[in-house]
């Protein structure tokens, strides 16, 4: 593990995302509960709300847990939860797009036919920025992977000793003592 001191800036930006999560999400599952019922034109938009700020700040729990026990069974239990919960959450993720985007655009001049307006417009936003979340970390991701491999490419023809130099040498071409 890597024990090395984090900078304050990014031990603060760390707290202050954190601290947005744990918002949204104890917003998601209060609108969900209290307009669980108003929403007839797709009910499972609530249910969503509801299941997606519950699964999320299980996996902030089990985060905080994993992280402060290195070793043992609570760490390795702390993350097999997690996974389960992170492949969960993007399965629910997909099911609670397919719900919101269905019914896009609302008509919210029906109290009858559509969701309440704060609701789904929460869901809505909440849903499109963890996709835009989502596609930033792939792409960043994969950015990364191509650099790595980039460099390790250009730089494995100085890792790699030819026939006149041998491991540990500082240079690869060094004359021999007769030859000056």
């Amino acid at each position: 593990m890597d024990n090395r001191p984090q900078s304050a800036g990014l031990i603060a930006t760390t707290v202050v995302i954190n601290i947005i999560w744990w918002m949204l999400m104890i917003a998601a599952i209060g609108l969900g509960a209290i307009h669980m019922d108003h929403c007839p034109v797709q009910p499972n938009v609530p249910v969503y709300l509801i299941v997606l700020g519950a699964t999320s700040l299980l996996s902030l729990i089990f985060t905080y847990s994993s992280t402060g026990y290195q070793d043992g069974a609570v760490h390795i239990l702390s993350l097999a939860c997690m996974t389960v919960l992170h492949i969960f959450s993007f399965a629910w993720l997909i099911a609670g797009s397919s719900w919101v985007y269905a019914v896009y655009p609302p008509n919210y001049s029906g109290k009858e036919r559509y969701c309440h307006k704060t609701t789904y417009q929460f869901a809505f936003v909440v849903t499109t920025l963890l996709w835009v979340a989502m596609t930033l970390l792939l792409v960043c991701s994969c950015c990364f992977a191509l650099l790595t491999c980039c460099t390790t490419i250009f730089a494995g023809r100085h890792l790699l000793p030819n026939r006149k130099s041998f491991y540990g040498a500082t240079s690869f071409h060094e004359p021999a003592t007769g030859d000056v």
